[in-house]
C-alpha cells in the first residue's frame, strides 16, 4: 500500500509564501513494512500433543481455579454449535482489539487516511527565513515513521525554507495526551507507551549500554536511539533487582547499578508529542532547515497549510494492527473514531465507552439479541486487568462483522490466518488447520483468549470466542509488589500457565476442526 505526501505550493497559500521552485504536487511515497513491537509480554510457544480430554480435565491441568469459556455459532444464522460457560465475564486481553477495529471501520470507513500537517503563520523572505511560526500538527496517524517526517522536512526545503525565526510549535490537541496507555502497567514496558496525536515509530526508543573503553570508573557507554534530549538516562548507584535493569523515574530513565555490563532495551516514549517534534527538528536540520526548540501549543487560527502527508488507508492499518497486536495502533484508531463520531474524548475510558455504545446499538439494529450487561472495556487495546467481556458478546461482535464489507473486504480477511507467517506463535501447524482459522489472540498473565472464525469442511463459516482465565491467580499476582512481580520465578510461573492455556486452547480448536 502507499502513503500519500501532499505539498501546497507557497503561492497556493493565498500569497502566504513565495514559491521558489516548481509547483507543489501530490506524490505517492512507497511504504516499507513496519516492525511492530510485541504486545503484553513474551510467551512460550511450545505445544504438547493432542490428548482426548474433557474441558474439565483441561481446567484441572491449568489449576483448580481456572475457567474455560467458549461459544461457537454459525456466522450466518447465529445457531449455537458448541458452548461452555459462554456468559462468564472473562479478561479479553488483546482480543478487545477486534471490537475496536470493527467499530472504527464502520465509523471511519476503510479508505479513511490520517493526516500529519505542517502549517505556517507567515511567508519566508527571499533568503528563506520565516519570521512567523511553523507548526507540526498531528492527526493521530498510528503508523507515522521517521521516513515520513524526513519527507515533510525535505519538501519544505525544496520549497525554499531555510530557517524559522518565530516559534516551532507541535500541535497534538485533537486527541488526549497521556503518558501511558495504562498507568497500572509497568512504566518500562514497550507495549505501554504514551499517547499523542503526534506519535512516531510506535512511541518507542532504544537504549544500549556497553562497558566504557576509557577509565574504569566512568560508567558504561550509553547510546540512545534516536539521540533526543527527551530520552534522559542516568546511571544509578543502587541495585534495582532482577528484571529491573532500567526503571522510569520522575527524572527520566535510570540504569541500575546491578544491570549487566552490556544491554539492549526498547523502551516506551512517555511524552510522544515532544519526542516527535524533537525528531522532526533533527531531520529538518539534516535537510538544511534551522528550527528553534519545539514548544507545545495549538496552531494559531491564521496558520495555513504548507505540506501534509497521508497515512495508509484504515483498512491496511487495521489489518497490520490486528496481525501484530500493537496496542498504540488500537488506541489511536479508537480515539480517532470516537472523536470523529461524537466528540473529542478526554481519556481512553470515555473514548472506549463511546465506541462500545455505538457498536452495541449497531449490533442491536442488525437484529441480533446480545446481553451487554458485563461488557467493560476501559480502553481500545485490552491492556487492562479490569476489562471483562463474555464469549457470547464477542461472538455477537464477530457475527455482526461477518455480514459487513469494508471496501469489499470481509472482516475475516483482517485477521491472522493459521499456517501463514508463524501465526499464533507457530501453533496449529496441521494441514486441516491451514487457512481455516482466522482469529485474534489475546494474552496476559493468567488470561488467554482467541476470537475469530473457523471455516468448516461444509464451506460454512463459524464465529467463535474462547477464553481461559484464572481470576484467583491473577488477583494474587496483582497483589504482589512491583519487585515481586518482576522476579524471574514469578514470571516463569506465569509463563508456564500461559503455555498450558495455549495447549488447552489448541486442543479445543483442533477438535472443532475435526468435528466441523
Amino acid at each position: 500500500m502507499e502513503r500519500l505526501l501532499q505539498v501546497k505550493s507557497f503561492q497556493s497559500l493565498g500569497a502566504l509564501w513565495t514559491r521558489t521552485g516548481p509547483p507543489g504536487t501530490a506524490i505517492l511515497a512507497r511504504r516499507m513494512t513496519q516492525a511492530f513491537g510485541l504486545v503484553a509480554m513474551i510467551v512460550l510457544g511450545a505445544c504438547g500433543l493432542l490428548r482426548q480430554e474433557t474441558p474439565a480435565d483441561r481446567a484441572i491441568n491449568l489449576g483448580p481455579d481456572a475457567v474455560i469459556s467458549y461459544i461457537m455459532v454459525d456466522a450466518e444464522t447465529g445457531d449455537i454449535l458448541a458452548d461452555q460457560s459462554p456468559d462468564r465475564p472473562m479478561m479479553p486481553a488483546s482480543t478487545a482489539k477486534v471490537a475496536t477495529m470493527v467499530a472504527a471501520l464502520e465509523l471511519l470507513g476503510p479508505d479513511y487516511r490520517f493526516q500529519t500537517r505542517v502549517l505556517a503563520t507567515d511567508r519566508p523572505d527571499d533568503q528563506g527565513v520565516l519570521s512567523g511560526d511553523l507548526i507540526l500538527a498531528g492527526g493521530g496517524d498510528p503508523l507515522l515513521t521517521p521516513q515520513d517526517l524526513l519527507g515533510l522536512a525535505q519538501r519544505l526545503k525544496d520549497l525554499g525554507l531555510t530557517r524559522v525565526d518565530g516559534r516551532f510549535l507541535y500541535d497534538e490537541t485533537i486527541l488526549p495526551v497521556l503518558p501511558a496507555i495504562n498507568p497500572a502497567q509497568p512504566a518500562e514496558a514497550r507495549y505501554n507507551p504514551g499517547i499523542s496525536a503526534l506519535s512516531v515509530d510506535f512511541n518507542r526508543w532504544r537504549l544500549l549500554w556497553r562497558p566504557n573503553a576509557g577509565e574504569a570508573d566512568t560508567g558504561p557507554d550509553i547510546q540512545r536511539l534516536p539521540p533526543l534530549n527527551i530520552h534522559r538516562v542516568t546511571i544509578g548507584t543502587d541495585p534495582q533487582g532482577p528484571g529491573r535493569d532500567v526503571l522510569w523515574t520522575e527524572d527520566g530513565w535510570r540504569l541500575g547499578a546491578d544491570a549487566p555490563k552490556a544491554g539492549d532495551r526498547f523502551l516506551p516514549v512517555r511524552n510522544p508529542g515532544l519526542a516527535t517534534a524533537e525528531l522532526f527538528r533533527r531531520l529538518a536540520r539534516q535537510t538544511g532547515i534551522d528550527l528553534p526548540p519545539p514548544q507545545s501549543g495549538a496552531a494559531p487560527d491564521d496558520a495555513k497549510l504548507a505540506a501534509r502527508i497521508f497515512s495508509q488507508p484504515l483498512a491496511e492499518i487495521a489489518r497490520l494492527g490486528l496481525e501484530h497486536s500493537n496496542n498504540l495502533v488500537s488506541e489511536l484508531v479508537g480515539l480517532s473514531a470516537a472523536r470523529l463520531y461524537l466528540v473529542r474524548p478526554d481519556n481512553l475510558l470515555t473514548s472506549s465507552a463511546v465506541l462500545s455504545a455505538w457498536l452495541q446499538r449497531a449490533i442491536a439494529a442488525s437484529g441480533a439479541q446480545v446481553d451487554w450487561e458485563d461488557w467493560d472495556l476501559p480502553n481500545h487495546s485490552g491492556l487492562s486487568r479490569q476489562a471483562r467481556v463474555t464469549a457470547r458478546q464477542m461472538a455477537g461482535v464477530l457475527q455482526f462483522a461477518h455480514g459487513r464489507r469494508h471496501g469489499g473486504w470481509p472482516f475475516q480477511s483482517f485477521l491472522p490466518a493459521a499456517g501463514f507467517r508463524k501465526a499464533f506463535r507457530d501453533r496449529y501447524l496441521a494441514e486441516n488447520a491451514s487457512a481455516r482459522i482466522w482469529a485474534k489472540t489475546g494474552t496476559m498473565h493468567y488470561a488467554k483468549g482467541l476470537t475469530g472464525y473457523v471455516n468448516g469442511q461444509d464451506e460454512r463459516t463459524r464465529a467463535f470466542a474462547l477464553f481461559i482465565f484464572d481470576p484467583k491467580a491473577r488477583k494474587t499476582y496483582d497483589a504482589l509488589s512491583r519487585a515481586e512481580r518482576d522476579a524471574p520465578a514469578e514470571q516463569n510461573r506465569a509463563l508456564a500457565w500461559i503455555e498450558a492455556a495455549e495447549q488447552a486452547e489448541q486442543e479445543i480448536i483442533m477438535e472443532w476442526l475435526t468435528r466441523y
